[in-house]
């Protein structure tokens, strides 16, 4: 019987602020490189008139790796119902060592991220929805370094109709 999954929450290898502030870091230190005489006069003149580095600044934000958004993503929890259980596969780069790069491939690594979490009984919106979020913080801890975005899953959970799902999931 296949896997019935509900939601993708994408896994980040760091958080946004993060590696925009790494970004511009990288940015103005090729720029306007520290053991460069003229730096303090450069950094200077681009105050002044920015739109003269302004190709050269879109160049090198583009080489350090571009938008955060679709870029840093190196995984991927896809949650289902097991029975009466929330589990979340995981898919991500099978790499000891996760940096900064314009290719990665995404592969299966565990059918069972952190410890599944029962739902509730009577089954209610808020129990379930009380149990997904439990199994998302389980898994923060097994990603500990690592961001999990759900942004769009606090938007769209509470207009879910999560007894209707979980009945669908859950029927044979």
């Amino acid at each position: 019987m296949p896997v019935k999954h509900f939601f993708d929450i994408p896994v980040y290898r760091l958080p946004s602020e993060k590696y925009y502030r790494e970004r511009e870091a990288y940015v103005e230190q090729t720029l306007f490189p520290n053991d460069f005489p003229d730096s303090d006069q450069l950094r200077a003149q681009d105050k002044a008139d920015p739109s003269k580095n302004a190709f050269m600044r879109d160049y090198l934000e583009k080489k350090f790796g571009g938008c955060w958004r679709f870029n840093e993503i190196i995984g991927y929890i896809r949650l289902h119902f097991l029975g009466s259980q929330i589990r979340g596969e995981y898919y991500g780069v099978a790499k000891k060592r996760i940096v900064r790069t314009r290719t990665r491939t995404l592969e299966y690594l565990t059918w069972k991220l952190a410890p599944e979490v029962g739902v509730p009984h009577p089954v209610t919106q808020d129990g379930i929805l009380g149990a997904i979020w439990e199994y998302i913080e389980d898994c923060r801890k097994e990603l500990r370094g690592r961001h999990i975005d759900t942004s769009m899953f606090e938007f769209l959970a509470p207009h879910i109709d999560w007894v209707s799902v979980y009945a669908e999931r859950t029927k044979p």
